[in-house]
């Protein structure tokens, strides 16, 4: 009864010019049975009218609580159905999409905690009327028979607790929107996926055959679009919507974008320059996964015994660690190992016990430049052009050299960007003593390849698409800032 609780003076939805107040009118004469976690409550209303126009109104109507302040619409605990009513606790707990969680686990879960609390209270009603009835007879009263306790109320079906969340969803969607859109960066990575869109259904049925994500440099995700192709007709509203947003916002253009084809084009201009014409100091770099993997193509096969060792040679080619990062995971590792009872260990021994996973989350590196990545690349083919396995296999064919010829003109664009930090600090831990920072990297576009993993997984079926697709971006980038510290960190000098 928010007019009565918090004096609050409810205009008529109806009276527009001018808009008059609301009467109360006393207690609306139903309650609503809302379900919670473990029980069910009833909800009291209160009615008003108006005056002028003779309208009636309950004070749990949309209507009015959307006159209600933030502070005092978050007290209304409550999503509105047509006939029951849920607790926004239980509708919460949809929110979090992990393995198995679902609108049939939450009815079964919900279920269970309601025949748990309605066997304890049949427990403590017997309990109640063994002592009454023991206090009876010790006063010599004639013995009474008991009502039983009534049952257990019957759940709504597991399709109501999931139109309760999107309900739920779409009068947070003001919300959603302003958080979705407020998401920028400095370094930006583009692709695209196929997975998604097979769960479109209905009408929404081969309407879209490409998912689009765009993300920053932090793994956030800075827009998400639908589209029937990859062509720059279907990218261009994306693109202008982009440009519009860090106009308004009147943030700084991006500096970088990360692609995994179409880096460069006739007169080193890139589609994606044209795409995003409004920047043109924007700097389109190819991913250097997806460039590794064009050399895949002239690879035997992947399950030759040295493809593995091809592709590490094929990395250090291309990159190069930070050597002072380096020598400072070198020297707790050696503080470890010292721990463990190793005595002096040897530079060999620490080298070895160093993983790859410590080297990529404490140590920086980048690209060597060119001029010494082509010699590096050129001189490993000619190294490992005869080499084969056991039986024979050669690890290169021929056609290795055609397509080293062809990628040779993106080893420009393959490059880091002059002057712009690729990595940012995330924190730091102790190692032997020793405190080694913890890096995030914003080379490539790695995040969107795990993103469009995490994305298909999320959305659990073929319906409500657009409701699942729009919480998987908000939930991703707001879980990704709660432990980011937004501290650039520059490269030390090699």
């Amino acid at each position: 009864m928010p007019r009565k609780m918090w004096k609050i003076d409810f205009k008529c939805p109806n009276c527009t010019d001018p808009q008059r107040s609301l009467r109360s009118k006393g207690p609306y004469n139903r309650v609503r049975l809302v379900v919670d976690l473990k029980d069910f409550y009833y909800l009291a209303g209160e009615y008003m009218d108006c005056k002028e126009c003779k309208g009636t109104f309950i004070s749990w109507d949309r209507r009015i609580l959307e006159q209600l302040p933030d502070g005092l619409r978050t007290r209304f605990p409550v999503v509105m159905t047509h006939k029951f009513a849920c607790d926004v606790a239980v509708v919460s707990l949809l929110r979090s999409r992990t393995l198995g969680n679902s609108s049939h686990a939450l009815h079964n879960n919900i279920l269970e905690l309601h025949s748990e609390e309605w066997s304890h209270r049949y427990l403590w009603y017997l309990s109640d009327c063994d002592r009454h009835r023991r206090g009876r007879e010790s006063l010599n009263l004639e013995a009474v028979e008991y009502l039983d306790a009534p049952p257990p109320r019957s759940l709504p079906t597991f399709k109501w607790f999931l139109a309760c969340y999107l309900k739920n969803v779409w009068d947070r969607l003001s919300l959603l929107k302003a958080s979705m859109t407020s998401v920028y960066g400095e370094i930006l990575k583009i692709d695209s996926t196929k997975k998604v869109t097979k769960k479109l259904q209905g009408f929404a049925s081969n309407t879209a055959s490409w998912a689009t994500n765009v993300g920053n440099e932090r793994g956030e995700i800075v827009i998400s679009i639908m589209t029937s192709s990859e062509s720059m007709a279907a990218l261009k509203p994306m693109a202008n919507g982009l440009v519009k947003r860090y106009k308004d916002a009147d943030q700084c253009p991006p500096r970088v974008l990360y692609t995994d084809r179409e880096c460069c084009g006739e007169q080193n201009s890139s589609r994606y320059n044209q795409l995003f014409e409004a920047w043109p100091e924007l700097l389109v770099c190819l991913d250097i996964y997806h460039y590794m993997r064009r050399f895949a193509q002239g690879v035997t096969s992947e399950s030759h015994p040295l493809y593995a060792i091809f592709m590490s040679r094929l990395a250090s080619c291309i990159f190069e660690w930070d050597k002072a990062d380096v020598q400072r995971l070198e020297s707790a590792k050696r503080e470890e190992l010292k721990a463990a009872g190793i005595p002096n260990p040897s530079d060999s021994a620490v080298r070895k016990a160093i993983t790859k996973s410590e080297m990529a989350r404490h140590c920086k590196r980048r690209t060597r430049g060119v001029a010494a990545t082509k010699e590096s690349i050129n001189h490993l083919l000619l190294e490992l052009s005869t080499s084969t396995d056991t039986l024979g296999v050669p690890l290169l064919k021929q056609e290795i050299w055609t397509i080293w010829s062809e990628q040779q003109r993106h080893l420009n664009c393959i490059q880091d960007p002059p002057d712009i930090q690729l990595y940012c600090r995330t924190g730091e831990i102790i190692k032997g003593g020793i405190k080694l920072p913890v890096y995030r990297c914003a080379h490539g576009s790695t995040s969107l390849e795990s993103f469009h993993l995490h994305l298909a997984r999320f959305i659990p079926g073929n319906t409500n698409y657009t409701t699942y697709l729009c919480m998987v971006v908000v939930i991703t980038s707001k879980s990704l800032q709660t432990f980011i510290l937004k501290v650039p960190i520059d490269f030390l000098t090699l």
